[in-house]
C-alpha cells in the first residue's frame, strides 16, 4: 500500500486556544495514561525509549511488516501507522484542508501476542 502520508508535513496538536503545546504533545508522548476516568498520566520509561521511533517510521526507515490506515472515528478521521513487528503505533490526525497531518500520539501495544 501506498504511504498515506506522500510526503506531507506532521505538526503537533494545536491547543484550542490555536496555539501549539509542544510540552502538552511531549508530556503526552513521555507519559502513560493509570486512570481512564480522570486521564491521569504517568512517566512512562518505555514510551520515552521509543520516541525516536516516530521520525524513523514517519520517513518509512522501515518498509517490511507495517500497516498503514485511516479510520473514520466518531470525533474526527485518524491515519495509524503500525509496525507489526514493534507493536508500535502512530495516531495522526489529518487537517482539515488535507495539506498536513497532526501527531496525537505514539505508543507500544501492550499484551499483544505475536500471530
Amino acid at each position: 500500500m501506498k504511504h498515506p502520508l506522500n510526503g506531507k508535513p506532521i505538526y503537533p496538536t494545536p491547543r484550542e486556544d490555536g496555539q501549539i503545546a509542544m510540552e502538552n504533545l511531549f508530556n503526552h508522548l513521555t507519559r502513560k495514561e493509570i486512570d481512564k476516568d480522570t486521564h491521569h498520566r504517568e512517566y512512562d520509561s518505555h514510551r520515552s525509549q521509543r520516541l525516536h521511533w516516530i521520525r524513523h517510521h514517519v520517513e518509512q526507515k522501515k518498509a517490511d511488516n507495517m500497516l498503514y490506515f485511516s479510520v473514520d472515528e466518531p470525533r474526527a478521521p485518524r491515519t495509524y501507522i503500525y509496525d507489526i513487528d514493534e507493536k508500535y503505533v502512530i495516531v495522526l490526525e489529518p487537517r482539515r484542508n488535507g495539506s498536513a497531518y497532526y501527531l496525537l500520539t505514539a505508543y507500544h501495544l501492550e499484551g499483544c501476542r505475536s500471530q
